[in-house]
């Protein structure tokens, strides 16, 4: 499967600013993103509220409509992208694959919930047996959980994939990732969605979020790493089981199968069509003008509000 437009080989800047990375990657995104109708916008929100708690924003983050699954949108969130430059070690090339990771993971759950609301509402079966779109996706997803965990190598696999995403090494049960979904989600199943996200990364050809993060986890998370002598590669161990396990999951689960291919459909489309796109000279000509201008205006500017404002602006 080709990897998603606007993305090219990663470039090696020693001396690059972490703002100009990060509104470079947003700016490659903006094709995939317009053309699957996904919008995107930049919060400076310091504290988000979440279950009535103040916790740190994430960095970024798939939003959508309750009920019916529309208008659906990625926010990234400014300060922790830019403060994980410190952490990162000043490294431009690991903290650009970091940022792109990010946004292709909310880009492939934003396909998911498009996908879903689409199949949804082509089907008069379904609208009659859900009440809306979410109720669905739910559905679909605790599907997923029963059929993979009809026996346990499908469950020894689901919580790999939950300790990889969660960072947490204590999920050894199928009843402690409920409690974990619960807990931070609000419901049974959502690490699926992720799990999903993960093997269509997995099938591109990429580097999963998760081992995007590099040698960052060693600093501030402390793990028993035994044989793997680092927090790196140990998650670079566990992604690879993923890996090695991925046509297994599918075979163990027909939804989960059919959730693939309907999404990694979509994203080809796209691909396809953007491609086309950018066969035109006229077309090429204009965009290589554009982005100039964009390079040009930004480098002038000082202004990080007005920089986002300008990598956001089509």
């Amino acid at each position: 499967m080709p990897v998603l437009l606007g993305s090219p080989e990663l470039r090696r800047n020693p001396e690059a600013d972490p703002k100009d990375i990060l509104f470079d990657e947003i700016r490659r995104s903006k094709p995939s993103l317009e053309a699957l109708g996904i919008g995107f916008s930049m919060s400076r929100l310091t504290v988000r509220m979440k279950g009535g708690r103040p916790k740190k924003p994430p960095y970024f983050a798939c939003c959508y409509n309750v009920g019916n699954l529309g208008d659906v949108n990625i926010v990234a969130f400014f300060y922790p992208l830019i403060s994980d430059w410190d952490l990162m070690e000043k490294k431009s090339n690991e903290y650009r694959q970091r940022v792109r990771s990010g946004i292709r993971e909310e880009m492939i759950h934003s396909v998911q919930v498009i996908t879903v609301k689409s199949r949804y509402e082509r089907s008069t079966e379904l609208l009659s047996r859900f009440r809306d779109a979410e109720t669905y996706y739910e559905y679909l997803l605790g599907k997923i959980v029963e059929e993979l965990a009809t026996n346990k190598e499908g469950q020894e696999l689901v919580l790999t994939a939950a300790k990889l995403y969660y960072e947490d090494w204590t999920i050894t049960s199928m009843e402690k990732l409920r409690e974990m979904d619960k807990k931070l989600h609000g419901r049974d199943g959502y690490l699926i969605s992720e799990l999903i996200r993960q093997l269509v990364q997995i099938r591109i050809g990429e580097l999963t979020s998760e081992e995007a993060k590099g040698t960052a986890w060693d600093k501030n998370r402390i793990f028993y790493v035994g044989r793997f002598g680092t927090t790196e590669n140990l998650l670079k161990a566990m992604a690879g089981t993923l890996r090695q396990a991925a046509p297994k999951l599918v075979d163990l689960s027909p939804t989960l199968a059919e959730s693939l291919v309907e999404i990694e459909r979509t994203i080809q489309k796209i691909q396809l069509a953007q491609s086309k796109l950018l066969e035109s000279p006229t077309l090429k000509d204009d965009l290589g003008h554009r982005e100039r201008v964009r390079k040009v205006s930004y480098r002038r500017s000082n202004d990080v509000g007005e920089a986002s404002r300008f990598a956001l602006v089509g």
